[in-house]
C-alpha cells in the first residue's frame, strides 16, 4: 500500500437506530485509526436503489480527491449480485452491482470496473446478510489506505454493470412531469425535476406546481422569500426543485408520499388542481 489515507463516505438505508453502521466504521478503523469517516446518509429509504444512486450522483463531488464512496443499499445480499469497485471523476466507489451506481454507467464511454473478489481483503467470517461488514468496510478501508484498485479483483467494463431506469422527467409542450423521489428530515418535497430540465421550457413569469389536487406557486430564490404556511416550489442547494413550507412540513400539508406525480407548468390560470395555495 502506499503512504496514503483518504475519507471514507458512508451511504446506507440501514438508519440510526441499530448497530449495523457503527460497526462498519468499526471495521475501517481496525484497519487504519487515521481513516476520516463521513456519514453520508443512513435514512435511505429501505432497499431503495433509485435514491441511493441520485443521492451518490448528487453529492459525490463535493468530497476531496481520492475520497472512497462506500454505498450499501443491499436487497440482494446473499445472492449472486456482484460487489465492484472503480474510479470516476478521481474518486473510487464500492458497493453492489444493482444499478446504485446507474449515473455513472449512463451516458459515458465505457471504462474498467473491478470485481471485489480478493477474498484476502475481506474478514476472516463472513456472514449472507451483511457484506457491507464483512466485504465491503474492509475492502474500502484498504484502497482508503493506499491499495490499488487492481488488487480487489478481475477487471470488466462498465456497460457490464447493472443500469436501472431512473425514470427521468418528462418534457412536454406545456410542463414537465416528474415525481417525488424524497421527503427530508423537515418535511421538504424533493422531486426528480431538475434545473436542467425547466430549463428547456418557457415557464413564463408565473410558473406553478401541481401535486396531487394541490396548486401553488413557484419562485426563483430561498427560504427567506417564502410566505409562512405556504407551500411554494424553490430550486434546491442540489438543483432539484424542492416543495417547502416555511416554518412547516410540506409532505404533512399535502399529504405527499414518495412516487407521486409532480407536473409544473406555465401559469396558475392554466392549472387544474383543486385546492389552489396563492
Amino acid at each position: 500500500m502506499k503512504n496514503h489515507v483518504a475519507p471514507i463516505t458512508l451511504t446506507t438505508d440501514f438508519g440510526n437506530q441499530d448497530e449495523y453502521v457503527g460497526v462498519m466504521k468499526g471495521v475501517i478503523l481496525s484497519i487504519n485509526t487515521k481513516i476520516p469517516i463521513v456519514d453520508l446518509v443512513h435514512t435511505i429509504a429501505p432497499q431503495n436503489i433509485r435514491q441511493a444512486a441520485l443521492i451518490i450522483k448528487n453529492n459525490y463531488k463535493y468530497f476531496p480527491h481520492g475520497t472512497v464512496h462506500l454505498v450499501v443499499v443491499d436487497p440482494g445480499v446473499g445472492s449472486s449480485r456482484r460487489i465492484i469497485a472503480f474510479q470516476n471523476s478521481g474518486q473510487i466507489f464500492i458497493g453492489p452491482d444493482n444499478g446504485i451506481f446507474t449515473p455513472f454507467f449512463v451516458n459515458q464511454d465505457p471504462f474498467d470496473v473491478h470485481i471485489v473478489e480478493n477474498e484476502e481483503l475481506f474478514l476472516n467470517s463472513i456472514s449472507k446478510t451483511f457484506h457491507g461488514r464483512d466485504i465491503m468496510a474492509p475492502v474500502a478501508a484498504r484502497l482508503a489506505s493506499g491499495l490499488d484498485i487492481i488488487d480487489v479483483g478481475p477487471k470488466i467494463v462498465s456497460n457490464a454493470c447493472t443500469i436501472i431506469s431512473l425514470r427521468n422527467p418528462v418534457l412536454q409542450r406545456n410542463g414537465v412531469t416528474g415525481e417525488v423521489i424524497t421527503i427530508d428530515n423537515f418535511g421538504n418535497i424533493r422531486t426528480n425535476i431538475t434545473l436542467a430540465y425547466l430549463s428547456e421550457i418557457d415557464l413564463g413569469e408565473k410558473p406553478c406546481i401541481t401535486l396531487k389536487s394541490y396548486t401553488f406557486g413557484f419562485i426563483d430564490g430561498s427560504y427567506k422569500d417564502i410566505d409562512s404556511d405556504m407551500p411554494t416550489g424553490i430550486i434546491n442547494s442540489s438543483g432539484e426543485l424542492e416543495v417547502c413550507v416555511k416554518n412547516g412540513n410540506a409532505a404533512r400539508l399535502l399529504k405527499t408520499n414518495k412516487g407521486e406525480r409532480v407536473f409544473v407548468h406555465g401559469h396558475l390560470s392554466g392549472c387544474q388542481g383543486e385546492d389552489i395555495f396563492v
